[in-house]
């Protein structure tokens, strides 16, 4: 069967019969066919399975890509990763170039789901759904959930969109870890979508989205705590990696709390995406103990993951009018420099990447930066998604059965990353160790589907399994 264009039926049938030609079905052979056809949406938890497929059209240049992601002002995609301005001016030139390239051949490949496809792109849908709940959206994580705020922002601004910026009337408006984003008030895209939406004036004066970093999602009084129970020794230091915005989880209480006068245009939930995930390593982790063999070292790190998970879902588990995503935190490829293309699908993926440890500690020549990069430990990656995984499921399970609290999502995204060992910046790092960055990605790349994904389930309801 062509894969382009797959046959709706399979079953051998007389040549004759056509379904508009059978006005009432009088047998099982009818519904046996519209089970085993392809669905024209995919379910959401099984959208991020699929392959990536070349665009057709096909991009060329950087012109090309901006037809289809034009400048906006809230962002303009000219390369992958960033300008790298500490090189010398000729290298410099030339790396641009490459990277501007790059970026063209990192676009050409788009997501295609194995069954079904994912509801379409509306930003001024997606906004009027943001205006309809009492928060927003809400990114917590690290700097690759920023990565997907990004791509967020430019979506919106390609249709107009203008926003302010952490306004003094907000709470916590002048937090260094903490962004919020409202409608630019008096213009008139403002004005539109609040009366698309059918919300009052009030509204208007709370956030669309925020962004929070928090790249532990916990700060220090639980990480000694945590930590202490593995057997760190007290007193040890923090660094930039472990600040946060604190309680913040009372923040994200307050923003999905209902307020009077809206009870009846702003009934949905206020939606949160978060990830937490790079830097829970051994080389983050560096107080834990160093005793045993390398797994037992990890084996640690993953217990203070487990326990960092218990202690953000048992506060955010009883808010009420909140739908929280977990984002699956997404695949590192050790050797992506040298790589240009997306591999073929998901089992070719998994046999070319291997044991990422030991790929780690061949990345370089050099004995000691070879030991530092097994200890990013990203093969423990996916082993920390699959523990939120189950700690979604469980926490899902429980809100079905007593209906209170938050709504929980697991959005699995590494199938989906892990095929794509060509996406990443491939920014130099390290000069001296030829340290490239194997770990972000090309924007909008892999995070424009995340944003996708995010936009289907919100929208996604069972009948569309049928359509």
């Amino acid at each position: 069967m062509d894969e382009d264009n797959p046959e709706p039926y399979e079953h051998n049938l007389d040549p004759a019969f056509a379904l508009d030609s059978v006005p009432t079905p009088k047998s099982d052979v009818l519904p046996e066919l519209v089970q085993d056809a392809e669905p024209k949406f995919c379910k959401p938890e099984e959208c991020a399975q699929g392959i990536w497929r070349l665009r057709d059209p096909r991009m060329r240049t950087l012109s090309d890509l901006q037809k289809v992601y034009p400048p906006t002002h809230r962002g303009i995609f000219t390369m992958c990763g960033s300008e790298e301005n500490h090189r010398e001016e000729a290298d410099r030139h030339q790396f641009h170039r490459l990277q501007e390239q790059r970026l063209v051949n990192v676009m050409n490949y788009v997501w295609k789901p194995e069954r079904g496809e994912m509801v379409e792109w509306d930003a001024d849908k997606f906004l009027v759904r943001l205006l309809q709940s009492p928060g927003g959206l809400i990114f917590s994580g690290d700097s690759i959930s920023r990565q997907q705020f990004q791509y967020l922002e430019y979506a919106l601004a390609s249709v107009g969109v203008d926003i302010l910026e952490d306004p003094e009337h907000l709470p916590h408006y002048d937090h260094h870890r903490l962004h919020q984003y409202i409608l630019k008030p008096g213009d008139a895209k403002t004005n539109y979508l609040r009366e698309l939406a059918g919300v009052p004036e009030s509204r208007l004066l709370r956030p669309i989205y925020t962004k929070m970093d928090n790249h532990i999602l916990i700060g220090e009084k639980e990480i000694r705590e945590i930590t202490g129970e593995l057997g760190a020794q007290e007193g040890f230091t923090l660094y930039d990696i472990f600040d946060y915005f604190p309680d913040w989880e009372k923040f994200l209480e307050d923003m999905a709390e209902p307020r009077p006068g809206e009870e009846d245009s702003v009934t949905k939930d206020t939606v949160m995406i978060m990830n937490t995930g790079a830097h829970w390593s051994r080389g983050t982790f560096y107080m834990l103990p160093q005793e045993g063999t390398a797994q037992e070292l990890q084996a640690r790190v993953s217990k203070a993951y487990a326990g960092m998970i218990n202690r953000v879902t048992s506060r955010l588990a009883p808010i009420s009018q909140l739908t929280i995503f977990y984002r699956a935190s997404a695949a590192a490829h050790p050797t992506c420099a040298p790589k240009t293309k997306p591999y073929g699908n998901v089992t070719h993926a998994i046999e070319m990447e291997g044991d990422m440890m030991e790929a780690l500690g061949l990345s370089t020549t050099d004995e000691v930066q070879s030991i530092i990069r097994q200890r990013w430990d990203w093969d423990r990656l996916d082993a920390h998604n699959r523990l939120w995984e189950s700690k979604v499921n469980e926490l899902s399970q429980r809100r079905e059965h007593d209906g209170m609290g938050a709504k929980w999502f697991f959005m699995d995204v590494w199938n989906m990353t892990l095929q794509r060992p060509d996406g990443h910046t491939q920014n130099l790092v390290d000069a001296k160790f030829g340290n490239f960055d194997c770990l972000h990605w090309c924007v909008p790349g892999v995070v424009e589907q995340w944003m996708r994904l995010l936009n289907h389930w919100l929208f996604w309801t069972p009948e569309m399994e049928h359509a």
